[in-house]
């Protein structure tokens, strides 16, 4: 008797060629799938005039735009230029070190007119404002006359602040220098504060410029709305500074 045919196992041969042909004929992933997408780029018709050179630039334009587009939809990290990077530094460091130094420049100035204000430098007195000339666009030149508080020493005729007004009386102290009188007390301190306020008003703008020059685009949301509130916050001690430290106390 001879033999059954093997059914079975030519069955199973077939099927795992047929495997392997599917498997290693290299076809591209459907169009629907994330691997396949492509953006869609927006066809321009060409202008009468336009040179194919011209044309082609012009589309190959706006598939880098469509690309780019996609990747953001995506969450895909662009890669920059060399030309935007060099951008992206430039306006960090020019922005970054024109706060800093704004910073800098506003504690080196007010710090010493607030140990002023607080009694731990200069000599105390009273000020008696007797003129003030305008001497330009917002500018005064005020006239005092210093009573010390130690009878021993001889009124002085010295400059005081600007935004003091004549017939004014206040406590004040002469400052190490010499040669002008500040006021002392809450008036002089407001006035500090709200010149000290300015500080973290230009720092708070210091974490969105790196942020966004690092193109962290999370990051910069968060510290956008951080560095508002600071800002704000800031900006109002910088205005109730600048009243109080100019109204008669």
């Amino acid at each position: 008797m001879s033999p059954a045919p093997d059914t079975a196992g030519r069955k199973s041969r077939s099927r795992k060629s047929r495997a392997r042909r599917s498997s290693g004929d290299g076809s591209p992933p459907a169009a629907g799938s994330p691997e396949g997408s492509e953006p869609a780029v927006p066809v321009v018709p060409r202008q009468r005039g336009q040179s194919r050179k011209d044309y082609r630039l012009q589309q190959a334009r706006l598939a880098e735009e469509a690309r780019r587009k996609e990747d953001a939809r995506r969450g895909v990290r662009q890669r920059r230029t060399p030309r935007e990077l060099l951008g992206a530094a430039g306006m960090m460091f020019f922005s970054t070190g024109g706060i800093l130094l704004m910073a800098w420049t506003v504690i080196t100035t007010t710090l010493p007119d607030l140990e002023v204000a607080l009694g731990r430098k200069g000599t105390p007195g009273t000020a008696h404002v007797f003129s003030c000339e305008r001497i330009g666009k917002g500018e005064y030149d005020c006239k005092a006359w210093f009573v010390f508080d130690d009878p021993a020493r001889d009124p002085i005729t010295v400059d005081t602040v600007p935004e003091a007004e004549a017939g004014e009386v206040f406590p004040a102290a002469l400052t190490p220098e010499g040669d002008r009188v500040k006021p002392t007390g809450a008036r002089g301190v407001w006035t500090a504060v709200g010149l000290l306020a300015l500080v973290p008003f230009g720092l708070a703008f210091v974490p969105p410029i790196l942020t966004f020059g690092f193109a962290l685009e999370r990051s910069f949301i968060v510290s956008l709305i951080v560095g508002g509130v600071v800002a704000t916050l800031s900006l109002v001690v910088c205005i109730v500074g600048a009243v109080l430290g100019s109204a008669v106390l």
